[in-house]
């Protein structure tokens, strides 16, 4: 056959299939959610009650998430999730164009959809708005949404909005809440490689549980830390001293868990649950984040109940 007619044959053959694909996404950019829910975020936050000294005296949830602000989130924690998950997060437009040809080369040569591309953004869309999406659907979806997303957000606000609605494990969402999960601990009572930690869980927590799967876990916390180093985020003495630490964590016994510490569940918190869900609703006491102060006194409490008894 004629070469100029198989060129030819090919050409057509591409400009046909770059304008199937742009029919598509033209049909699915149609159809997109809208970002108000990020103008208007609103997660599912933990209600917390607490006595008349302070102390906590119980927390309530659905999804076990405390929203913090970027800057009272420690950078060694920041840098770690970037790290873990796109250490290039700061440079790009929503994609990665390196990403997207490595990962074309990598499925290419193995015939199998072996390697991902997803940015940082594109997770954040991912999580908000396309989770039950069908998979090449929701892949076209996530890029385009990661493009508006990046066009009206800035990367510091990004960056917030992943850190506090990440999934983590242990129902919990947010590097606050997952602090409190593995560690009982605040963020900044974090040393880095505890924060490494926490940034190992995003790509699949389950897979990273801290005792069915500790070495597991410990590799790929480790891993993080590489990067970390490498990135410029800890210098050699820094990286190598917090390469040794042991892997801790609640599940493993090795601290004590934040649920232990609260005094017993009685009748007076039941009563409060009942009272602000009768008042309102359930679903908004759950999920709204609310802070109760209660008028119980824990010492005169116990007073009491050994009075009565």
């Amino acid at each position: 056959m004629d070469i100029k007619k198989i060129i030819y044959r090919c050409l057509i053959l591409i400009i046909v299939g770059m304008l199937g694909v742009l029919s598509i996404i033209l049909i699915l950019s149609r159809d997109l959610p809208s970002l108000e829910q990020l103008e208007n975020y609103d997660p599912d936050l933990v209600t917390r009650i607490y006595s008349a000294d302070g102390k906590v005296l119980n927390e309530l949830f659905v999804q076990k998430r405390v929203f913090i602000e970027l800057d009272k989130i420690p950078e060694h924690m920041q840098y770690a999730v970037v790290s873990s998950e796109e250490r290039r997060f700061f440079d790009h437009w929503g994609l990665s164009m390196r990403s997207i040809a490595r990962a074309g080369m990598i499925n290419t040569l193995s015939l199998s959809y072996r390697q991902g591309f997803s940015t940082l953004t594109q997770q954040l869309a991912r999580n908000l708005f396309l989770e039950k999406q069908k998979k090449i659907e929701r892949k076209i979806k996530e890029i385009l949404m990661a493009l508006e997303i990046e066009r009206k957000y800035t990367k510091v606000e990004i960056l917030e909005l992943y850190l506090n609605e990440i999934f983590l494990g242990q129902n919990s969402y947010g590097v606050t809440a997952a602090a409190q999960t593995y560690f009982n601990k605040t963020l900044d009572q974090l040393a880095p490689h505890e924060a490494a930690f926490l940034a190992a869980l995003p790509k699949a927590p389950s897979k990273f549980h801290p005792v069915r799967k500790k070495d597991r876990l410990l590799e790929r916390r480790n891993y993080v830390l590489r990067e970390m180093w490498q990135n410029g985020y800890l210098n050699e003495i820094e990286y190598k001293s917090e390469l040794n630490m042991p892997l801790k964590s609640v599940q493993n016994g090795d601290f004590t868990s934040f649920k232990s510490t609260l005094p017993p569940r009685d009748y007076f918190t039941d009563e409060i649950r009942r009272q602000l869900s009768r008042n309102f609703g359930e679903e908004e006491f759950f999920t709204s984040g609310m802070t109760v102060r209660a008028t119980l006194d824990p010492e005169m409490q116990s007073v009491a109940a050994i009075a009565l008894q």
